[in-house]
């Protein structure tokens, strides 16, 4: 949940730095200033500026004319994260370890605003999924696996702000779509342990996620793993996958 601050303690020119930052979100690679102004809302005499200061750091570019886009230079930025926790020193082996165990992809994410996002990966086996699960993909709270687990765990005052404002958007005709809906999958995640999504962000894939929670039982993250629905049919192979992310969450409870 986000702290709420005094508006005068807040530097706004930086915080619209920050915006032209979001609006090249994935989908566009490439924007103009008129393009980086209507995404953003920020005067379009005020983006210019800013894109010529970003391009002045070395962190966007404009390879033709007028068009610009991130340069790798902002994966800087998101190092110092994933150093300071250890993800790449600690985390990815385990990753690794643990896909390798599943015979299956395994990702790692956390609570970012009113999304998942992931923060480690480790690809396993070919599947049918297609959205392309990397380090930085933002995922629904509501209508995925990792994303119910994250909401079921998280802390009472945080639980109940994300209750109320997390989208319900529609992805497929089984999302559920309704808050008391979601409420009753998250008090069922909570008292089983773990969560279970079939086809509500991707028709025919299933996906399964465990907590990770530190010594004192408090929410770090959550693992979660997807793949086709038919291999998770069979209920011994459910608890099979459960049993595993529940080991690689307790080798995972160090993470701060």
């Amino acid at each position: 949940m986000k702290e709420s601050f005094d508006g005068k303690q807040i530097s706004k020119t930086f915080m619209k730095g920050l915006q032209v930052f979001s609006a090249f979100d994935g989908v566009n690679k490439e924007l103009t200033v008129p393009e980086v102004s209507k995404k953003t809302g920020i005067d379009r005499t005020v983006t210019r500026r800013l894109i010529l200061t970003l391009e002045s750091m070395g962190y966007l570019e404009s390879r033709s004319p007028r068009r610009y886009q991130l340069t790798p230079k902002i994966l800087g930025l998101a190092s110092y994260f994933l150093r300071g926790r250890g993800i790449g020193k600690y985390v990815d082996p385990i990753l690794r370890t643990f896909s390798h165990k599943l015979g299956e992809s395994i990702s790692f994410a956390m609570i970012d605003d009113l999304e998942a996002i992931y923060v480690a990966h480790s690809p396993g086996e070919p599947s049918m999924i297609t959205h392309g699960f990397t380090v930085g993909f933002r995922l629904p709270l509501a209508a995925t696996a990792i994303g119910r687990a994250l909401l079921a765990f998280s802390a009472p005052k945080e639980y109940n702000y994300l209750l109320e404002n997390v989208p319900l958007k529609i992805f497929t005709a089984k999302t559920k779509t309704k808050r008391k809906e979601l409420e009753a999958c998250l008090k069922e995640v909570r008292s089983q342990g773990y969560s279970m999504v079939t086809d509500e962000y991707e028709l025919g894939v299933t996906s399964l996620s465990v907590p990770v929670l530190s010594s004192d039982k408090k929410l770090i993250g959550a693992l979660g793993v997807a793949g086709p629905s038919p291999r998770f049919k069979e209920e011994s192979e459910v608890e099979r996958r459960v049993s595993l992310l529940f080991e690689c969450a307790e080798a995972m409870s160090f993470i701060s």
